[in-house]
């Protein structure tokens, strides 16, 4: 059956001198597949309304659905409501929900709300309010010709908030009833690189990839994620059979099927189910893994807490770490990683925990331990104590990045039982 098509404008003098990324254009192109419409085209301009226009006539033309962010604020280069007026020949009209929202909005932050604040009520006549609790900006949703434009503010949050409560919905209402939707899988794996993954787990990939499927690898420090999607209408049993050959083949290295469960939050519901602890020694990853886990709701049922030892100081003094392996094996060592780990588990009365030390770079290397190198500190009260040895990149924030990953990994694999380490380290026990 046809599928409508989308395509995105996104708004800003930001976006094209470099001082923001543009990840809502990229956000904007998964969901909108995800739902069934393919983004076609993205366009990214300046605050100006010649260009804007200019882009919103040629994007019109081609696609079913238009979706613009930025522009929709109070100040000055906040141009693209006053565009609408002119390419639609509509006018504005204050919404009285919207203004009363925007009063409340002030006025729970203490603040006195200014006819500039005011005036975020002022919508096109024709224009549908995509309501947006969080923020003082509402989408607009404007039809002509069977056509739809959304314009979104361009604060990020915002933006995904009106797109999955307000804009979706809304797109089902108007298109859906009579159309297929894309069926799509994902697939979050870590512990394995890209090319481990193709080489030595999905080696018969190419012929198992059925008609009307596409396979898409998108790897980041963490891991790979793999989205499986339906194109060209394959059948369900091909579909089905497919998705089930790549969860059973994969196995060991998925975490979650939700794109937007992380690692940090897969293991704070592991470890809540099982009313179990973990506790922090972090010295080369300086509090990220602590950040990692308290972003993850429901945290303090399971984090016990955390101390950053950078200085020797502190890992002598607050974590107790011997004097002697400091000076013998300095303290990126195994020593020191199964030391911490364990004075980190006892001195907090944790079931877990885990310990990271390392050059992060990008100097402080030696010919013994090049930058990149890390020991990962594992220790269980159960009995279970062992340090991991990582060579990584030279690139700091890689570093820091993938020794979480691979720090939560062990973690995650050691409380589902999985046998096996990822990225195949060098282990040393005590």
């Amino acid at each position: 059956m046809p599928t409508h098509t989308a395509c995105v404008l996104t708004i800003g003098d930001e976006l094209l001198n470099g001082d923001v990324i543009n990840t809502n254009a990229t956000w904007l192109g998964q969901i909108l597949r995800i739902h069934g419409l393919p983004c076609r085209t993205m366009i990214s301009v300046a605050d100006h309304p010649e260009q804007i226009l200019r882009a919103l006539d040629y994007l019109w033309k081609h696609h079913d659905l238009v979706v613009v962010t930025g522009g929709l604020g109070p100040t000055r280069d906040d141009v693209t409501k006053d565009v609408l007026l002119r390419f639609f020949d509509d006018h504005l009209i204050r919404d009285p929900e919207v203004q009363e929202h925007v009063a409340d909005y002030f006025r729970t932050k203490g603040r006195p709300v200014t006819d500039i604040n005011r005036r975020q009520a002022d919508i096109p006549s024709r224009a549908k309010v995509l309501f947006n609790e969080l923020g003082t900006a509402p989408g607009l949703l404007m039809e002509k010709n069977g056509k739809l434009m959304a314009a979104m503010p361009g604060v990020p949050y915002e933006l995904h908030h009106i797109t999955e409560k307000r804009l979706i919905p809304e797109l089902e209402k108007r298109w859906y009833k009579s159309e297929r939707r894309i069926r799509h899988n994902w697939f979050r794996t870590t512990g394995i690189g890209e090319s481990d993954l193709s080489d030595r787990i999905l080696t018969e990939l190419e012929n198992r990839i059925p008609e009307g499927i596409d396979i898409a690898f998108l790897p980041h420090p963490g891991g790979v994620d793999i989205h499986v999607t339906e194109v060209n209408g394959s059948s369900r049993k091909k579909y089905d059979a497919f998705v089930e050959w790549i969860r059973e083949t994969t196995g060991e290295f998925i975490f979650s099927e939700d794109y937007g469960e992380s690692l940090a939050r897969n293991i704070v519901t592991s470890l809540s189910e099982r009313k179990q602890t973990v506790a922090l020694a972090e010295s080369c990853t300086g509090g990220s893994l602590a950040d990692a886990l308290t972003d993850a709701p429901g945290s303090s049922a399971c984090f016990q807490g955390g101390v950053i030892a950078y200085d020797n100081r502190i890992k002598t003094d607050l974590l107790g770490i011997s004097r002697k392996h400091l000076e013998t094996d300095g303290a990126v060592s195994s020593a020191v990683a199964l030391e911490m780990a364990q004075k980190a588990g006892e001195m907090m009365h944790a079931d877990f925990a885990l310990s990271t030390t390392g050059v992060a770079g990008p100097g402080g290397g030696t010919p013994d331990k090049p930058v990149g190198t890390v020991w990962i500190g594992f220790w269980s009260r159960s009995g279970s104590h062992f340090a991991c040895r990582y060579r990584l990149t030279t690139r700091r924030r890689i570093n820091k990045e993938r020794t979480c990953a691979i720090a939560l990994d062990l973690l995650r694999r050691h409380i589902a039982g999985i046998s096996g380490l990822p990225h195949q380290p060098e282990v040393v026990y005590p």
